[in-house]
């Protein structure tokens, strides 16, 4: 029997660490940064929907699966492809990912008269744990140096666990201040990301909110696994929206960085931030 390859989009209780991932056992994710256009909208049943939207971004996962995975997740949300009664329709929509566009499956509500979220973008997981608990936060850039922090007055709002290692990703410059580039992490295979993981308090997540430019649309919280004193841990980070090519960041920021990570990074990933400036900076 010929094997159909397919990739689907998840945004809901099908990604990583949620309830019904069971369902893709077997599947290959190919990218847990992932996003297409639509809005979402809350369930009455802890699950989202996905309303048709050319406004709105929705966050989530995208696998690769073949035709047997499809047919069970078609099962999960009740679609049959000759029944116009469905609940959910299934549609190929354009998913985008750090490296890459496709094509994916992607189940959007067949409910004319939803109300959708009035977010301009979402990620229903992320909404889902920060109104269960203040996780633990993963810095990578200069949110490591505790002497902006304490110009700040939140230095008590940040309590260091120790160095965090984030698997699958790379640390680069891809987004612009009016004297050089910001730090932010892109999913890259066989590469990894040192920061610092922190324990936060209620006060330290809203003035991390603030500082990344959240609200403005700048960075945006996600959920990525940190190995931190022996185990891999889902915490929170931070992930530009619009990346850009990468620019040399300012003397002064990469000073931040060094000096609030040099507690904890090791000296090879430290050197390696000082390559990848020096690089940009020749062009």
């Amino acid at each position: 029997m010929n094997v159909i390859t397919n990739y689907l989009f998840v945004y809901g209780t099908l990604q990583k660490h949620e309830r019904n991932h069971h369902w893709l056992n077997g599947a290959e994710r190919v990218a847990e940064q992932a996003w297409t256009k639509g809005r979402l909208v809350e369930s009455e049943h802890e699950y989202p929907g996905l309303v048709r939207s050319d406004d709105a971004i929705v966050y989530g996962e995208l696998y690769k699966i073949d035709e047997d995975i499809l047919k069970k997740v078609d099962e999960l949300e009740s679609f049959k492809e000759d029944n116009e009664g469905n609940f959910f329709d299934r549609e190929i929509r354009v998913v985008d990912t750090d490296g890459s566009k496709y094509e994916a499956h992607v189940y959007f509500l067949n409910q004319p008269n939803v109300e959708a979220d009035e977010q301009a973008y979402y990620d229903w997981k992320v909404t889902r744990r920060l109104q269960k608990e203040t996780p633990l936060y993963f810095a990578y850039g200069s949110c490591m140096d505790h002497e902006r922090i304490e110009v700040a007055d939140m230095l008590d709002g940040f309590d260091a666990v120790g160095l965090g290692v984030l698997s699958g990703y790379d640390m680069d410059f891809t987004t612009r201040a009016e004297d050089g580039g910001r730090a932010d992490i892109t999913e890259k295979k066989d590469s990894t990301v040192e920061g610092i993981v922190y324990k936060i308090t209620d006060e330290a997540l809203e003035y991390l909110y603030m500082r990344e430019g959240v609200y403005a649309g700048k960075y945006r919280p996600a959920f990525v696994d940190v190995e931190v004193e022996g185990k891999k841990v889902n915490m929170l980070t931070f992930i530009v929206i619009d990346k850009e090519e990468s620019i040399a960041p300012p003397d002064h920021y990469l000073t931040e960085i060094v000096r609030g990570g040099k507690k904890f990074l090791t000296e090879k990933y430290i050197n390696a931030i000082h390559d990848k400036v020096d690089k940009l900076r020749k062009g």
